[in-house]
This record gives structure tokens, sequence and C-alpha cells, in this order.
């Protein structure tokens, strides 16, 4: 299992854009659509909200085609294709969804008033969300890490 983190304050926002949306675009290429969180991995990790319109990016915010993303850490613009893919356990450019119905939602915003962390753990055949701390005077990466919370 491969583990992504991601700033939990962005992406609340994320989160909250796409359960406000009146309208998702469909993450999983056939399945039926609701508020979720786009996962791509390419030339760098990144999360994005499948709410429509897009919740577009100030010019100074980090952006992929005009939306406003939040780069997994140590993945962000500029890093190698295929280091990118295999942090998260991927062997090809991905894009796929990760839902965020409204109990996730909820738990994110509870959370968010004491942890800075979003966990993502991948495997082949699902993901696991959750929530952590970093440890006080703790660099980010998986010693600096505390988990706290995981939904599935």
């Amino acid at each position: 299992m491969h583990q992504l983190t991601f700033p939990l304050a962005a992406v609340l926002v994320l989160a909250e854009h796409a359960a406000a949306a009146h309208t998702n675009a469909d993450p999983y290429f056939g399945d039926t659509t609701g508020p979720a969180l786009l996962l791509a991995a390419a030339d760098s990790i990144y999360l994005l909200s499948n709410g429509q319109p897009p919740l577009a990016a100030a010019a100074w915010q980090p952006q992929a085609h005009g939306s406003l993303v939040v780069y997994a850490d140590g993945y962000g613009p500029g890093a190698l294709p295929a280091a990118a893919r295999a942090a998260a356990g991927l062997d090809e450019e991905i894009l796929t969804g990760v839902p965020v119905p409204d109990a996730v939602l909820r738990r994110l915003r509870a959370a968010a008033t004491d942890h800075d962390l979003f966990t993502l753990n991948l495997s082949v055949s699902h993901a696991i969300l959750g929530v952590a701390c970093r440890q006080p005077g703790s660099a980010a990466g998986a010693g600096g890490i505390r988990p706290e919370h995981e939904a599935r």
C-alpha cells in the first residue's frame, strides 16, 4: 500500500466544492457521478474537485488546466513522471475518482480543527482516506506523521 499526504485545509476546500456543486464530472468513466476528489498522476500527483463548473484557481494558486489543485507532499510540479506514478503504485498516467460522501465530508470538517494532513493510502483494489497530524518538531514523512482517523 502506498501513502500520499496532502494539506488537509486545502483538500477540504476541494471536497466542499465537489459537495456543493450542482453537477459533478464523471470520475469513473461510466459509473454514477457524485462528489469526488479526482486523483491525477502524470508529471506530478494532485487532487482536484470533480464539481462543475470547475473550481478556478487564481494566478498565484496551484492549478492544472485552470482548475485549483492540491499537490501531494513531495510530488508537486516538476516531479519525474515515473517517480510520481510509482509513489501511487501505478505504472501509467491516471485520473480516477475518490468518492466524498456526506459522512466523509463531515469527518474531514471535524478533523480540520486539530489535524493538518489528509492521507490517501492506495492499493490496487481500494483507497483508504484518513487524517493525521505532523508531530511537533518533525518533518513531513513517514516518521513525522501520527495517524489519527481513517475512513473507508
